[in-house]
């Protein structure tokens, strides 16, 4: 009698092919084993009928330009997100005015510092743009909720170091003062 080493190929890739045809072989048997293949489902149709769905939101609002083409001055949102570097260095920023904080003239020292914030929006929402660089905030008759336009320096900090802003924010001018009257000497 011979042993089963004996009746073995003698190549090892032999072992391969040998045993990839066993199991090609028992793949191909498996079928007519008796073994049904799973039930198809049953398809399905939609239902007729109408959605009452509510109207699309508005989700990107109307943003200003970043210059307004009428007389060049600059939008809040679009000072703070243009260039730096390319910024005039006596510019005019329309805007409504968001909060005012005024001191009165007769005192020396101030806290806070006079100044305001501008928004683009009426409702003061929004970004805003730091405003102050002189304490004549109250002669200039600005209320909460105008749109105004000012004209200014725009920087990050006042020379004096009162007023900071990292975004930016406009340094204004003095008003000029007022004018003596014709009669007086």
């Amino acid at each position: 009698m011979t042993s089963w080493k004996a009746r073995m190929p003698k190549k090892p890739w032999m072992y391969a092919v040998l045993s990839l045809t066993v199991a090609l072989t028992a793949i191909a048997w498996l079928p007519a084993c008796g073994v049904q293949a799973p039930p198809e489902h049953a398809k399905r149709t939609p239902k007729p009928g109408k959605a009452d769905l509510p109207a699309v939101p508005e989700l990107d609002p109307q943003r200003p330009p970043v210059k307004y083409p009428e007389d060049g001055a600059y939008s809040v949102s679009g000072l703070l997100t243009s260039d730096k570097k390319s910024v005039p260095e006596e510019l005019w920023v329309r805007g409504y005015v968001a909060s005012i904080s005024v001191c009165p003239v007769t005192e020396k020292l101030c806290k806070p510092a006079p100044h305001l914030w501008l928004s683009d929006q009426a409702d003061g929402l929004g970004r805003r743009l730091l405003v102050g660089g002189e304490r004549d905030l109250e002669a200039r008759h600005l209320l909460v909720g105008q749109r105004v336009s000012l004209k200014g320096r725009f920087g990050q900090s006042s020379a004096d170091g009162v007023y900071f802003s990292p975004t930016g924010m406009l340094l204004l001018a003095p008003l000029p003062p007022p004018a003596e009257p014709a009669g007086q000497p």
